[in-house]
């Protein structure tokens, strides 16, 4: 009996690790490419990881080829998938392993290119180039499983050579992103020592720009990232990530006609950037675009379906069209939990009327972030209405400790839609946090209708973007201003 319960139990945790849907298309080629390994080299793993995410990048633009992002092929290792996981909860039609061995001044990449519904081998070889053109060896390793699958990749030109030390540092400091402080420090470093290399300024460039909220900027850094980012397209107009970078500080300023082409060229520069086209679903909700933005959270999660960003993300577009229940799927399929995750599967619960699952978030949530105690007697006035006198006084104080407009506003029996508008207004401008989109949910048609909706749309420009580059589909003309559904 005992064997029985063990075994439900490791089948339901099971179940459980599997993604929220499985809406790959079957028709897709699509490749994981699995870090590579090291052997007994030891010192080479965290260059093997950092090559092993080029790699992803230069495949990434062979046409017809969906790359699997690095954050499911990274879990996809840790756990050990075997090839029917690599199928089921990837989606993967291929998978790309091997060995990188570094051997004096030469580097040497083992692969073999497997089909994994049949486990038939479509390509083993090893590849070899010298320690500083390890940029020309992905581009080989690209060209050949691309002949492989029969597939085309266009023509792109010769990476540059880089010194192997400045390689190593570079690999090294990506492997530093969750250490913010030390990732910059060495970045810039590089930088300043090897001011040609264009892989690093825009490493550093995004670097400073994925916390680029304006608080947290350092003076000059905001012309830093600028200034990197253009210097990297200087060098190499073929990176994405600086395209993405400029884009990014484009729709910062409201330069809403420039950042939508420039998102648009990078993901056409490299489709596999999970965080490139999660930034652009984000600044397409943000205009209006919310049905397109959606779409795009789609290809994101396809391409990187384990990633919690990719999740997180797809959730909350679900949520902004007002699909919860299926938003939900999504919000509980994002390990480990983040930072805004709480809140998101809050309301995500308030929207599904499911009371006592917002009750018991409301819980959870950290008493430092200073939103505890409103998001506890709000969840309970939910319930019971005499509760909001309660609660409107805590929503006050959240917004003082946090300097910002508290969202809960919206849920109270007679809110003040020019506060809420003049709050979520900001945190557009500034990027973050995504509370934004609450501005194109159905749930608050009310607050599309109100005159300070209006004012928004001209102080942010949006109005005059919507002239020059059509109409979002909720959206119309009328008079010198919108009617939005």
């Amino acid at each position: 009996m005992l064997i029985v319960l063990a075994a439900a139990a490791a089948i339901y945790q099971a179940w459980l690790r599997q993604p929220a849907v499985h809406d790959f298309d079957v028709s897709d080629t699509a490749l994981v490419v699995l870090p590579l390994h090291t052997g007994s080299q030891h010192d080479d793993a965290v260059l093997a990881q950092g090559f092993s995410a080029e790699l992803i990048e230069r495949l990434a633009i062979i046409k017809d080829l969906r790359v699997i992002g690095n954050a499911s092929a990274q879990r996809a290792v840790s756990e050990n998938f075997d090839s029917r996981q690599l199928q089921w909860r990837l989606g993967a039609t291929h998978s790309l392993s091997g060995t990188l061995r570094i051997q004096a001044t030469q580097a040497y990449v083992e692969l073999r290119l497997i089909d994994v519904a049949s486990g038939q081998v479509v390509l083993a070889q090893t590849y070899g180039r010298a320690i500083d053109e390890m940029s020309l060896l992905s581009q080989d390793i690209a060209l050949g499983v691309a002949k492989s699958l029969k597939l085309l990749i266009p023509a792109v030109p010769d990476a540059a050579r880089i010194e192997p030390d400045a390689y190593r540092s570079y690999c090294e400091a990506l492997h530093l992103a969750e250490d913010r402080a030390r990732a910059l420090e060495s970045l810039r470093a590089l930088v300043a020592a090897q001011p040609n290399f264009a892989r690093a300024h825009a490493a550093l460039a995004r670097e400073i720009v994925g916390e680029a909220r304006p608080e947290r900027l350092a003076p000059g850094e905001l012309e830093e990232i600028a200034s990197e980012a253009k210097r990297a397209l200087d060098l190499d107009p073929y990176l994405a990530q600086a395209h993405v970078t400029l884009a990014i500080l484009a729709c910062r300023t409201g330069d809403w006609a420039r950042c939508m082409p420039m998102f648009q060229h990078a993901l056409e520069l490299n489709p596999s950037d999970t965080f490139g086209r999660m930034a652009y679903v984000y600044w397409l909700g943000a205009l209006g675009f919310v049905d397109q933005g959606l779409r795009e959270a789609e290809i994101a999660w396809r391409l990187d379906p384990l990633s919690p960003s990719a999740n997180f993300t797809r959730g909350r577009l679900l949520d902004t069209v007002g699909r919860h229940a299926e938003a939900s799927r999504y919000l509980e399929a994002v390990t480990p939990p983040s930072a805004g995750l709480v809140y998101a599967r809050w309301h995500n619960a308030v929207w599904r009327t499911d009371t006592d699952a917002a009750a018991k978030l409301a819980v959870s949530i950290p008493e430092s972030d200073g939103f505890r105690e409103a998001y506890l007697v709000v969840s309970e006035a939910l319930i019971e209405p005499r509760l909001w006198s309660e609660a409107l006084p805590l929503i006050s104080t959240s917004e003082r400790a946090t300097g910002r407009m508290d969202v809960l506003r919206l849920l109270t029996p007679d809110p003040d839609y020019a506060v809420i508008v003049g709050g979520l207004e900001g945190m557009l401008r500034n990027g973050w946090p995504s509370y934004y989109l609450l501005l194109w949910m159905p749930e608050y048609a009310k607050m599309r209708h109100d005159p300070s909706f209006q004012d928004f749309l001209k102080r942010t420009r949006l109005i005059d973007y919507w002239r020059a580059a059509g109409w979002p589909p909720q959206c119309r003309a009328e008079g010198e201003g919108a009617l939005c559904d």
